[in-house]
């Protein structure tokens, strides 16, 4: 009978498996401009990835011969992707797909320790609200594809506290892990490992576990050396540690903040009051569901859980909007904190409304697809003929000329390196959200001194004394309308 039982739960787990993957491939490819049911992926963030990526496969090196802010490990997975498909986001939506599945396999673990009732029905919910949210954005966020990570560390946390039960070494190890991996895509995020830590630190010194702090704390050390390890030789191979700290530390702290006259302790209220209405505006339903979980943990839960649950959420904020800026996808990496609270409320429906079988499952899955496809607001691009987009009809202008080389003169990637392919030779190949005078001074120096072979440049006509314009195209990006326009080397 024992043995009936753990097959019928291993075939139920599964099968739960299975729905969750077929729910990731709908979401993402209904909400991820990196989908193929899309022409590209328009946001300049992946188009800067995949670019970086592109240019390490073929050669360069990374900060030193390529400038871009992010962590090595968000380009070194662009560098894979770019193997699965050269002028094409389809290898990003499978990495899309896998981080979509890996973060709800998580999640209805976390939904497990709460409840043992419908559920996988709040799953497809969870991923409606997750994906359809306006910090998503386009897709292949380094917030999107760190989330597994950060929902595995949550779970384990929470699992421990559920059950009574110390960290074990190997799970310590393994959010060692996920530390390392999110300390090497984007940094800002580590502020929810530092609640996690701390979290535990007075936990565990609560219950006079002391020991337990250390062997936790050398597991996790360990764990971010291992994760480190791609880095460290991929630096050591390339002799590029002066760049990865100049690139990635010093430039993201002290020149990617927005700069104030405010005093420092005002300075800092307003940049947090700042990212409270980003995190209200863009992630809504986020913000909801957090607020749910605060109530939740307060009203259900021992004082261990309401330490954890307070600290990381608190942490993961304070570190994601400390730094001033409040971009629309920086909230989304609070989604982590969404399961808690959307649990919450489905045992609050569930109390007071009773459906029948198989009522509940046919309801939510129709709502959920529903807002799916009308809540995204990506859906606009869909099945967009190619021809209409700048990107590829100045690829197809450029290819005519034997070994084209282009600058993205002073905005950010508009996927134009994506879609002709080529692999750019300035080191400063878009205009970044960096004051930095060399970035603009090179991007100038390469235009006066006609060092590439076709210029793009939105919403200006700059007047290049070496280049003739050829050609522009108007396009729309949500509701912004911006036109590009292609000069060409005159000498060519």
């Amino acid at each position: 009978m024992k043995a009936e039982n753990t097959g019928s739960r291993s075939k139920q787990f599964m099968l739960t498996i299975c729905a969750i993957i077929i729910i990731s491939i709908f979401v993402v490819t209904v909400c991820s401009k990196s989908s193929p049911i899309y022409p590209l992926n328009d946001w300049d963030d992946p188009n800067c990835f995949f670019t970086v990526g592109k240019a390490m496969a073929n050669g360069k090196v990374l900060y030193r011969d390529i400038f871009e802010q992010k962590g090595p490990l968000l380009y070194m997975l662009h560098e894979l992707t770019y193997f699965i498909s050269q002028k094409t986001f389809l290898g990003v939506y499978f990495a899309e797909v896998i981080s979509c599945a890996a973060f709800l396999i998580f999640s209805y673990k976390i939904i497990s320790l709460f409840t043992d009732k419908h559920k996988l029905l709040i799953v497809f919910p969870l991923a409606a609200f997750t994906y359809t949210s306006l910090s998503f954005c386009s897709g292949d966020s380094a917030e999107e594809l760190c989330l597994p990570f950060l929902c595995f560390s949550f779970y384990t946390a929470l699992s421990c506290i559920k059950r009574n039960k110390l960290m074990s070494l190997k799970n310590a190890l393994l959010c060692g892990i996920c530390t390392g991996v999110i300390l090497w895509v984007k940094f800002t995020m580590l502020g929810f490992f530092i609640g996690f830590i701390l979290s535990f630190v007075i936990i565990y010194i609560r219950q006079k576990q002391y020991k337990k702090i250390l062997s936790c704390a050398l597991a996790v050390i360990s764990g971010v050396i291992i994760s480190s390890l791609p880095v460290i030789i991929y630096c050591f191979r390339t002799d590029s540690f002066n760049s990865l700290f100049e690139v990635y530390f010093y430039d993201n702290m002290f020149l990617y903040s927005t700069g104030s006259a405010l005093p420092p302790v005002i300075k800092q209220i307003v940049n947090l009051f700042s990212g409270l209405v980003s995190f209200a505006a863009y992630n809504t339903f986020g913000f909801i569901f957090l607020v749910f979980g605060f109530v939740y943990s307060f009203r259900k839960e021992k004082t261990e859980f309401r330490i954890l649950f307070s600290m990381t959420a608190a942490s993961t904020f304070l570190f994601s909007f400390i730094g001033g800026r409040a971009y629309a996808y920086y909230p989304y990496v609070m989604m982590v904190f969404v399961p808690v609270g959307l649990t919450f409320l489905s045992e609050i429906l569930r109390s007071k409304i009773k459906l029948r079988k198989p009522y509940p499952a046919v309801i939510i899955s129709i709502i959920s697809m529903l807002a799916v496809l009308f809540l995204c607001r990506n859906t606009y691009l869909i099945f967009t003929p190619e021809d209409d987009l700048p990107q590829f009809r100045f690829a197809a202008i450029m290819e005519k000329t034997k070994d084209p080389t282009l600058l993205n003169y002073g905005f950010l990637d508009g996927g134009f390196y994506t879609v002709s392919g080529i692999v750019p030779d300035c080191r400063y190949f878009c205009e970044l959200n960096v004051e930095l005078d060399e970035m603009y001074e090179t991007q100038k120096e390469y235009a006066e001194k006609g060092r590439v072979k076709y210029i793009v440049t939105k919403d200006e006509k700059p007047d290049f004394v070496l280049y003739e314009l050829i050609d522009k195209c108007e396009s729309v990006y949500w509701t912004q309308t911006s036109t590009y326009y292609l000069y060409k080397l005159k000498s060519i």
